[in-house]
């Protein structure tokens, strides 16, 4: 039976039927000074572990973090690194006798290895097997996009987000600050758009700490800023942002307007500053409404300031048409092939007055399929968030398995995608999603958008388990199994409940 590790490693060779005593409590760790986060992010996890009402007491495990080279049989990563520096998360967990070894050319590629220890202890009934793992991303870009705008997510819950991006070794989290309903991130060049939150505001202090964190968990913070659509709640502070008013129904920020193209270059400028990473997100979607000869020169404006302020550019796909990124930026594709409208049936569900709104919708959307070759023919890479399999705000085509889970999947999921089971939602690859498109792959991105969301029971609920398929798809060479990835995860649903992700989704059946 192979071990419960999600997602899977490289190269395993365990052997079951030798092992050593793992007790929690009777754990000592070593490592070198550039390891303390690792070891403290050890030490607690195995702390949540520990059990005070032993039957008997087991001899003492030794674990050894150390800084060494990475495990030749295993690839570099491919892609586009979100740091400025370029991660090696290679590393081997080497189990013997009373000790464990973890060894990475950096810390982060420890922590890795670390997780995967944790994992192994939580699923191993206090006795590890002996044996070597020796494991590395496929991608160097794997996250996952939170929408914290249309849900006022506390920044103690995006803590925790984060520390489940580190279980399942997912390095990015895109936190989605700015859109139609609110203005998430405190504004100190625009103070009017702090009135537009739907919930506390995220100082940029706030940001700072969260990125603080995630950096000690393993994990790169990219801030979006999503413009030039997608901005009513920024008309509406500042009407004289468009020269018409607020503007369809997404509204849109009118470069030709008096005060536009300052506020674009400043609250573009407060995102870029706001990241210590390689990229800030300058979003580029959903322009309905807006001609295309202002949308042009409106996403010039934003990749122009974040160029400035020293930050490469990610956009959504349909920012590629403006002809603005550069070498450097990324375009995340995230119109997936099935993807259509039924213009008919939508207007059935609107007032007249919407009408036109579809048709633009439709119009954008036609477009749709030659953005991926336009950004390879530009030579940008393309970070995969295709709707089709990782918008994981999609409804569950099974039943649950309590009546709990059966009110939230009749809540829950942006009712324009049709529902899907977990295993249609794990049979792709990233080439599957990209077939025919001669582009670089930068790496893999879920997103979780917040429309139906009213509590973090609610997250739970659309985030897992789908979660762990971007994980795997995005941290595993080998083309694993639904049946294989469902075996190996079905422990990992105890856990959850035990590290508050108790409302994570249990279907009534895997078929």
């Amino acid at each position: 039976m192979r071990a419960a590790l999600v997602p899977w490693p490289h190269t395993v060779q365990l052997d079951d039927a030798t092992t050593t005593a793992l007790d929690p409590d009777r754990v000592v760790i070593e490592a070198e000074n550039g390891l303390r986060d690792v070891r403290a992010w050890l030490e607690r996890e195995l702390a949540r572990l520990a059990r005070r009402d032993h039957a008997e007491e087991k001899p003492p495990l030794r674990i050894v973090l150390l800084a060494g080279e990475a495990p030749r049989e295993v690839p570099v990563a491919d892609g586009v690194s979100p740091d400025e520096v370029a991660q090696d998360e290679r590393h081997t967990v080497t189990i013997a006798p009373g000790e464990v070894t973890i060894t990475g050319p950096c810390p982060r590629a420890v922590l890795r290895g670390a997780a995967t220890l944790v994992q192994l202890a939580e699923c191993s009934a206090g006795r590890l097997p002996l044996g070597r793992i020796a494991d590395g991303p496929r991608l160097a870009w794997r996250g996952l996009m939170l929408d914290v705008v249309r849900h006022p997510f506390s920044t103690e819950e995006i803590r925790r987000v984060i520390t489940l991006l580190t279980r399942y070794k997912l390095n990015v989290l895109h936190l989605h600050l700015t859109d139609t309903e609110g203005w998430r991130l405190q504004s100190t060049s625009h103070p009017g758009l702090d009135a537009t939150s739907p919930g506390e505001l995220i100082t940029r202090r706030d940001l700072d700490a969260l990125t603080t964190f995630a950096a000690a968990h393993g994990v790169t913070i990219i801030p979006e800023i999503d413009l030039p659509g997608h901005s009513l709640a920024a008309v509406r502070a500042y009407p004289r942002l468009n020269a018409g008013g607020a503007a369809a129904r997404l509204g849109y920020v009118d470069p030709a307007a008096p005060l536009a193209e300052a506020f674009l270059h400043e609250t573009v400028t407060e995102f870029a500053d706001a990241s210590r990473g390689r990229f800030v997100h300058v979003g580029g979607d959903e322009p309905f409404g807006m001609p295309f000869e202002s949308y042009v020169p409106a996403v010039l404006h934003t990749v122009r300031a974040a160029h400035e302020a020293g930050r490469r550019v990610v956009a959504w796909q349909e920012a590629v048409r403006a002809g603005a990124l550069g070498e450097g930026d990324v375009v995340q594709l995230w119109i997936g092939a099935e993807v259509s409208i039924d213009a008919d049936a939508k207007k059935a569900e609107l007032p007249e007055a919407a009408h036109p709104f579809v048709d633009l919708m439709v119009e954008l959307f036609a477009h749709a399929p030659s953005d991926g070759p336009a950004a390879a023919a530009a030579g940008l890479p393309v970070l995969i968030s295709s709707s089709d399999v990782l918008y994981l705000d999609r409804p569950y085509a099974q039943a649950a398995d309590d009546a709990e889970g059966e009110d939230r999947r009749a809540r829950l999921g942006f009712r324009d995608y049709p529902a899907k089971t977990l295993r249609e939602m794990f049979e792709w690859t990233p080439e599957s999603l990209l077939a025919g498109l001669d582009a670089e792959i930068a790496g893999v991105e879920a997103a979780i958008w917040a429309e139906t969301i009213t509590c973090f029971d609610d997250l739970a609920f659309l985030l897992l388990p789908r979660l762990t398929t971007a994980a795997e798809r995005a941290w595993t060479r080998e083309r694993t199994s639904w049946d294989d990835h469902w075996a190996r995860l079905d422990p990992h649903f105890g856990l959850w409940k035990a590290t508050g992700w108790g409302g994570a989704f249990r279907p009534a059946t895997t078929q």
